[in-house]
């Protein structure tokens, strides 16, 4: 995840960047936070991360009415929790409204309730999270709030001059490093001072239950208006938790040795993927995985790899974060300076890969700133078919924290 925070001054012209790395194996993100300068809320429900991530996805299907989608929530809640340990005034209870961050006190150390998943996850599951502050020479951030990001993140700190070519490298070996080589040359010109933040998270695991490739077929997926396209399916008869309603059919396929899955739900034919995704981020999320229950039957899966990026201002803005796109005083438990602060930029930046054994997924945010009612049914052997377009999701089932999450219209755009 790469984040950057810029700020602009008209007479020095500093630049203030954050930079966040997240990356997955299958998981890989990156969020990028741009900070400029121009010289009390309630706790909510645990759930509230997860309806947070399917009301973004929901904005973004909306926004995009053929595109395939995949967005990390996870990676956007980390790199924005990051913002709010330094924020306070309106813009620290927009993100905790909106996105669900508890609000800190000296016994409090997540900010929401999928953020410590590697401390409960088994051996044969490997989740790694890694993270480096790059200051330059002229950094004065505030020690409380370093303090508090150590708290939360337990970065590295790291000095030097920023903004030259000996720096870019050294942090893009470091991210390298962090994810085990997946991301290179993250950074295409040197970093500008005074701050470079980077966040690396590492995931490996693998389904279950594996599907076996040779029973692999050519079949047809029916798009909502580009007509039928050829993909590969792939095939296997399985028990595993299944939910059948009046609007959809969903399955969940666990990963290997962990509480790590992918969740995919297939519309039923009268009900299109908007109008299901907004039925589902209203209600609990945590409560709608809680309705499967254990089934025999088979699934057909198309094998596909979705890559995605679009910028997430607008959509945050619709969901009612809006205080940190505009320059306020917010930001100063932040920074030891006294300019006003606001978020430019947010892009993000997705892959996923789906295949026989597992999943594989990448997800780059990048934020700039500147100055100035389901039916349960009784269980029966099922045939699941995703041959036309379909919510997946990769989840947490102990938090029901979002990792990644989209939607497949066109597998012809997304094929292996």
């Amino acid at each position: 995840m790469k984040f950057t925070i810029q700020y602009f001054d008209r007479k020095s012209s500093a630049i203030v960047r954050i930079i966040r790395l997240l990356r997955f194996s299958p998981f890989l993100g990156g969020i990028i936070l741009g900070f400029a300068a121009n010289s009390s809320s309630a706790a909510p429900a645990s759930d509230q991360t997860n309806r947070f991530g399917l009301s973004l996805l929901s904005q973004l299907i909306a926004a995009h009415s053929e595109e395939n989608i995949v967005v990390s929530p996870f990676s956007l809640e980390l790199a924005l929790g990051m913002v709010y340990a330094g924020c306070s005034g309106v813009s620290a209870h927009e993100l905790s409204r909106v996105i669900g961050f508890v609000p800190q006190d000296d016994s409090q150390h997540v900010l929401f309730a999928g953020m410590d998943l590697s401390s409960h996850l088994p051996p044969n599951i490997t989740l790694k999270i890694a993270n480096a502050l790059w200051c330059d020479s002229s950094t004065r951030l505030r020690p409380t709030f370093v303090a508090k990001v150590k708290d939360l993140f337990q970065p590295e700190i790291q000095s030097g001059d920023l903004g030259t070519p000996e720096t870019m490298k050294a942090i893009n070996d470091w991210v390298a490093k962090a994810t085990d080589g997946r991301i290179a040359g993250l950074l295409q010109q040197p970093p500008k001072p005074p701050l470079v933040l980077i966040d690396a998270v590492y995931f490996k695991g693998s389904w279950e239950k594996p599907f076996a490739a040779a029973q692999n077929f050519a079949s047809q997926f029916h798009r909502d208006k580009a007509g039928p396209c050829e993909v590969t399916m792939m095939k296997r008869s399985l028990s595993a938790p299944y939910l059948a309603t009046d609007d959809f059919q969903a399955i969940k396929l666990p990963y290997d040795g962990g509480t790590l899955e992918m969740v995919l739900i297939l519309p039923d034919k009268a009900i299109d993927l908007a109008t299901l995704l907004q039925k589902l981020h209203t209600g609990s999320w945590k409560d709608s995985l809680a309705e499967f229950s254990e089934a025999s039957g088979s699934i057909t899966l198309p094998k596909f790899k979705v890559s995605y990026r679009d910028s997430l201002i607008a959509p945050l803005t619709e969901l009612g974060i809006k205080a940190i796109f505009q320059p306020s005083q917010d930001f100063a438990p932040m920074f030891d300076d006294a300019r006003k602060f606001f978020v430019s930029g947010l892009i993000q930046q997705t892959y996923l890969r789906v295949d026989e054994n597992g999943s594989e997924a990448a997800a780059a945010t990048e934020v700039q700133m500147e100055a100035t009612a389901m039916r349960r049914q009784m269980p029966k052997p099922f045939n699941l078919v995703l041959d036309r377009p379909f919510l997946f999701a990769i989840v947490d089932d102990d938090s029901g924290q979002l990792l990644f999450a989209g939607v497949l219209r066109d597998p012809d755009q997304a094929k292996l």
